[in-house]
């Protein structure tokens, strides 16, 4: 029996911020395998090994740099820097992170202030204490430019956000077979379960998507799905996939609270 195979790149981040810019940014989602690919969904999962802030602020004026004796204590530098970075004049930025499963949740801001020229900001010790940030397959990290009470950024501004990460994929043996081809499927299901594909020996592959804008359907493997229950496929474009990573070839059932459609392939 072959061992499954490991395959590992490293993908550049880079990504910057100009004036009246507030867009949320992806500025990572892990890669693809290949857009040629007969599993489009499958992707890297990655290692953020570095990733910092080039900030070069000039529409605001410059920030007073403390004024400190000799032997202040370290509480009062630390004060100190604190009221320089948010009690100046101030851009802000906001950094974001989502899963498949979960939607945009704000994770730390930072403050933009003008410190001429430009200054650099190493933003992992904001994701992590380790020396690189995990991600999975379905992770994605965003940021945005946000009002802190002096506007977006202006004129000249530009905060230019780059890095680099270790993307990384196990693989089948290469010998797995191939599929030969795929019948495309559309089920109109219900409030009672509906058996959409029976066991099937020779199945490599199954793609489920709900094309409904208003409900959820319920998947089970087996004869009988019940509301509530099994795989969620969620509306406006839910999706499941059954393939050689999770390999199933028994009966799937669906069903759902009121009428949508389902479609779908099945390859062999």
């Amino acid at each position: 029996m072959e061992l499954q195979q490991t395959y590992s790149r490293t993908q550049q981040i880079l990504s910057a911020f100009a004036a009246n810019d507030s867009s949320m940014r992806i500025i990572y989602q892990p890669s693809a395998i290949s857009p040629y690919d007969r599993v489009q969904t499958l992707r890297f999962y990655g290692f953020i090994t570095s990733l910092r802030m080039k900030v070069d602020i000039q529409s605001l004026n410059e920030a007073d740099l403390p004024d400190l004796e000799a032997d202040a204590t370290r509480l009062e530098r630390l004060t100190a820097l604190r009221n320089m970075e948010w009690r100046s004049p101030r851009k802000q930025i906001t950094f974001f992170l989502r899963t498949a499963n979960v939607s945009w949740q704000p994770i730390f801001d930072i403050s933009l202030i003008n410190r001429l020229p430009y200054y650099a900001v190493n933003l992992l010790p904001y994701l992590t204490d380790n020396i690189s940030f995990d991600t999975s397959n379905d992770c994605l990290i965003g940021a945005q430019i946000t009002n802190a009470g002096y506007g977006l950024l202006e004129g000249a501004d530009r905060v230019t956000l780059y890095g680099s990460v270790r993307e990384e994929i196990t693989t089948l043996p290469t010998d797995a077979k191939e599929i030969s081809f795929a019948t495309p499927h559309s089920w109109t299901i219900d409030d009672t379960s509906s058996l959409i594909l029976p066991a099937n020996p020779n199945r490599q592959q199954v793609t489920l998507v709900n094309t409904s804008l208003t409900d959820e359907a319920f998947i089970n493997y087996g004869g009988m799905a019940s509301l509530g229950q099994g795989i969620t496929l969620m509306r406006g474009g839910g999706s499941y996939e059954i393939n050689m990573s999770n390999l199933y070839r028994g009966a799937i059932s669906a069903i759902s609270a009121n009428p949508l459609t389902l479609t779908g392939i099945e390859a062999v």
